[in-house]
């Protein structure tokens, strides 16, 4: 739908040269990202639903279960699960079998819910990314305190998911079913729809329209991403203070185990930083800039968005993967290919210890005979 809040404050000078010089790049390059979007989101979709498919089944092992970190963890990996299974079926509905006349109206409420879910799913792994790290934070501080139980991990994401998408009710309501009509102004028959901005907050110069994305820039992108930054500091002021006393102690293995899965979760904390943080400032541009910004840069930049957002969907996999050794003992053991592999490995280098063994002791006893 085309719009103008004609009380925007402007964002360009349309005039400018190098303002339409940027203006066309940015979109001669959606123009040209925008056919292998699709391809490329759907297979990010598949991997991605078996990575944290395969990351939920690690982290519920008995071994692993125990960790209120790890609760989250598999908390955010559903989360992550939604988002991915919701944009595989819009980008299968919309991309590879779009519609120019219209769809039924079934179809178009669920372009409005995958819009909720694309941003309350992903908005709740942020601010679950955030539990965890100030859970970690009074680990660090505190070697027993209550936010190390499970129990209180997956009340507190509960608790997270439910405010998140009461956030998430103006976005629903923002979107309209409109039915289609024909060239001479009466409705189809069979009914078609299209989604688009409703009315009322289009009205007004844009008011409710302006509220919302305030309301989902603040609260669902800045907020989490300072609260992140905050966290980052802390910890990382929490583990230099902690070495130091290690260091005049001399305390060993399990502060250095605490460390290793501290410095896991900074890791985390980084890419997410680093990819959710100018979404923030674009958002807060978006609501500002509404006219000018939304149209001309927000639109063109939106695949782009969503791939990041499908791209964080295998952090938490990734790093662990990596870096956790105790979670790769975990997933060998889950998986009969690999431990029969490293079994016979670990067979068959026992094996040739024991030859080397034997040969040797074979060489001392020949040795002490020739002596004799």
């Amino acid at each position: 739908m085309n719009f103008a809040c004609w009380m925007d404050p402007p964002f360009f000078d349309i005039n400018d040269n190098r303002t339409q010089q940027f203006l066309v790049t940015l979109e001669s390059i959606r123009v040209a990202y925008s056919p292998v979007h699709r391809y490329i989101s759907i297979l990010l979709c598949v991997f991605g639903l078996f990575a944290n498919s395969v990351h939920i089944w690690v982290l519920t092992r008995p071994q692993m279960r125990d960790s209120a970190v790890h609760t989250v963890l598999t908390c955010i990996a559903m989360a992550d699960m939604g988002t991915m299974i919701s944009y595989s079926i819009y980008i299968t509905r919309y991309e590879f079998f779009k519609r120019a006349d219209g769809y039924t109206y079934g179809w178009s409420m669920f372009l409005k819910l995958h819009v909720v879910f694309s941003i309350g799913l992903h908005a709740i792994s942020l601010y679950l990314v955030v539990l965890m790290a100030y859970i970690r934070y009074m680990a660090i501080k505190a070697r027993y305190t209550k936010w190390m139980m499970p129990q209180l991990a997956c009340v507190m994401s509960a608790i997270v998911a439910i405010c998140i998408f009461l956030l998430c009710i103006p976005t629903y309501l923002l979107h309209s079913a409109n039915r289609v009509l024909a060239e001479n102004g009466e409705a189809k028959d069979p009914p078609k729809y299209v989604v688009t901005f409703s009315e009322d907050f289009i009205d007004n110069h844009c008011a409710l329209l302006k509220m919302n994305l305030w309301l989902t820039g603040i609260f669902l992108k800045v907020v989490p991403c300072i609260l992140l930054l905050g966290f980052t500091f802390a910890l990382l002021k929490k583990l230099r203070e902690n070495s130091k006393k290690r260091s005049a102690l001399l305390h060993i293995s399990d502060d250095k185990r605490s460390d290793r899965i501290t410095y896991m979760l900074l890791l985390m904390l980084a890419v997410f930083l680093t990819t959710e943080l100018p979404q923030g400032f674009l958002a807060i541009f978006n609501a500002i800039f509404t006219s000018h910004f939304h149209g001309m840069v927000y639109m063109n930049i939106a695949d782009f968005l969503d791939l990041f957002s499908l791209v964080n969907c295998y952090v938490g996999f990734i790093v662990f993967v990596t870096t956790g050794s105790k979670y790769r003992e975990t997933l060998m053991t889950l998986l009969p290919f690999l431990k029969n592999r490293c079994t016979n490995s670990q067979t068959h280098i026992t094996y040739k210890k024991g030859v080397e063994h034997k040969s040797k002791d074979d060489m001392v006893d020949f040795h002490r005979q020739e002596h004799v």
